[in-house]
C-alpha cells in the first residue's frame, strides 16, 4: 500500500473516506428522526446540527494544541475512532442527536489534523494550493456521495445505513496507519496553550491574510449549513420533493458544482493571487438568492450546481492562504483550531437566525434570502479588506524566488 499511495494522496484518500461516511450519518440521522415521529423535524434536524457544531467551539482551545503535539496522521486516527464509536452507539439504541454529538467530538479532533498535515507534505505556495484542491475536491465528491447513499439507505431502515457509515469510518482509520508519523512539538502544555488560545485568535485576526481568509471561509459554510437544512424544508414547497433519497439527490447537485471548482480554481485563482476568491464570493451570494426566487426544476439544479462552483472557487484559496499564514505564527494545528472556532460560531450564529426566522413563520424563501443578506454583508466587509491582502501579496512575491520555509520565516517576522 505503501508503494502505490504517496502520503498526500493518502491524506485525500482518508479524508474522502471519513467525509463520506460523515454526510451518510447527517441523512442516516434525518431519516431516524423523521421515522421517530418529531413534531417539526426540520426543526430538530437544526437542533440536532447546532449540537454538532458546538463541539467545535467548545473543544477549540484544545484540540489545536492537541494537533500540534502529536503526529498529524495519529490525530486523524483518533478523529475517526471517535467518530466511529459515535455512529457505533446507534446500534444500541441511543439517541440519534447524542451520538450525532459523539460523531461531532471525533470531527473536531480529525479537522486540524486533515489540513495541519498538507503544510508537512508541501514546500510552496502552489503546491499547498494544489493539495487544498485535491482534499477539498476530494471531499466534496464523498459529500455528494455520501449524501445520496445516505438518503437511499436511510429512506427505508436505518441498519444497512448504520453498518455501512461504520464500515467507512473503520476503513478510513486503517488508511491513516499507512500515512508518515511525523512527531509533533511535545514541549507544548495543554493548560497553557488553551490560555493561550485567545490570543491566538487574536493574533490571526491582526493578520490582514488571516483575517480575509478567516471571514470569508465562516461566512461560506455558514451559507452552507443553512442551504443544507433550508433544502430540506424548501424542496417539498417549491418543488414537490419530499423523498429522503431524492432530496439528498438534489442537495449533491452543489457537491459536484464543488468537485468541478477543484480543477478550476488553481487556473482562475492562481498562487500569489489568491484574493481574487472574494469575486467568486459575490457570484455565489447572487446565485443564491436567485435560486429562492425560482420553481423550475431544470433551473433549481443549474443554479445549485453554481453556488457550489463558485462557492469551491472562492473557499479553496482562502484556505491556502490561512494555512500559509498560520503555519509560520502560530503553527498550523492551532490555526486550524483558530479557524474551526471561528467558522462554527458563524455557522451556528447562522443556523439559529434560520431557526428564529422560521418559528416567527417566515417563510422558508425569505429565511433563505435573510441568510443570503448576512452572507452579502460579510463579503462587502472582505471588499473593504482587500487593499491590505493585496498590499501583503505584492510582499509575498517579492519573495517568490526563496525556498518555501525562508519565505515563512520573513512573514513570521513581518508579524513578529
Amino acid at each position: 500500500m505503501k508503494r502505490m499511495l504517496s502520503p498526500l494522496n493518502t491524506v485525500v484518500l482518508t479524508q474522502f473516506l471519513s467525509a463520506f461516511a460523515d454526510n451518510l450519518n447527517f441523512f442516516l440521522i434525518v431519516g431516524m428522526v423523521k421515522r421517530q415521529g418529531a413534531e417539526n423535524p426540520d426543526i430538530a434536524v437544526n437542533y440536532i446540527q447546532i449540537a454538532f457544531l458546538a463541539a467545535y467551539v467548545i473543544l477549540a482551545p484544545i484540540v489545536g494544541a492537541y494537533a500540534d503535539k502529536k503526529a498529524k496522521s495519529n490525530v486523524l486516527l483518533l478523529g475517526n475512532a471517535l467518530k466511529a464509536v459515535g455512529i457505533g452507539m446507534l446500534l444500541f439504541g441511543l439517541p440519534p442527536a447524542l451520538c450525532y454529538v459523539f460523531v461531532g467530538i471525533g470531527a473536531v479532533v480529525y479537522s486540524p489534523g486533515k489540513y495541519g498535515i498538507l503544510t508537512e507534505l508541501t514546500r510552496t505556495e502552489d503546491e499547498l494550493l494544489r493539495a487544498n484542491a485535491k482534499v477539498e475536491g476530494s471531499t466534496i465528491l464523498a459529500i455528494l456521495l455520501g449524501t445520496v447513499a445516505g438518503g437511499f439507505l436511510a429512506q427505508n431502515s436505518d441498519l444497512p445505513a448504520v453498518l455501512t457509515c461504520l464500515g467507512v469510518y473503520v476503513l478510513s482509520l486503517l488508511m491513516t496507519l499507512v500515512i508518515p508519523a511525523r512527531a509533533g512539538n511535545a514541549e507544548l502544555r495543554y493548560g497553557k496553550e488553551a490560555m493561550q488560545f485567545l490570543r491566538d485568535f487574536g493574533t490571526m485576526f491582526r493578520n490582514p491574510r488571516a483575517r480575509f481568509s478567516l471571514i470569508g471561509t465562516g461566512s461560506f459554510w455558514l451559507t452552507a449549513a443553512v442551504l443544507r437544512i433550508a433544502l430540506i424544508a424548501w424542496l417539498p414547497l417549491n418543488l414537490g420533493i419530499t423523498d429522503t433519497d431524492q432530496q439528498s439527490m438534489m442537495i449533491g447537485i452543489t457537491a459536484v458544482g464543488v468537485v468541478v471548482s477543484a480543477f478550476l480554481t488553481p487556473k482562475l485563482v492562481p498562487a500569489g493571487k489568491l484574493h481574487r476568491a472574494f469575486y467568486y464570493g459575490l457570484f455565489m451570494v447572487a446565485s443564491v438568492m436567485v435560486a429562492t426566487m425560482t420553481y423550475e426544476l431544470w433551473l433549481t439544479i443549474v443554479l445549485l450546481f453554481l453556488i457550489g462552483i463558485f462557492g469551491g472557487i472562492f473557499v479553496i484559496p482562502l484556505n491556502t492562504m490561512l494555512q500559509e499564514e498560520g503555519k509560520s505564527t502560530i503553527g498550523s494545528g492551532k490555526t486550524i483550531a483558530v479557524q474551526n472556532f471561528s467558522e462554527n460560531i458563524l455557522t451556528v450564529s447562522g443556523l439559529l437566525i434560520y431557526l428564529t426566522l422560521s418559528q416567527m413563520d417566515v417563510s422558508v424563501n425569505g429565511s433563505v434570502i435573510g441568510i443570503g443578506l448576512v452572507l452579502l454583508a460579510f463579503i462587502l466587509f472582505l471588499a473593504t479588506q482587500l487593499p491590505n491582502v493585496l498590499g501583503a501579496e505584492r510582499r509575498k512575491r517579492a519573495d517568490q524566488s526563496k525556498p518555501f520555509s525562508e519565505q515563512a520565516g520573513h512573514a513570521g517576522k513581518q508579524d513578529a
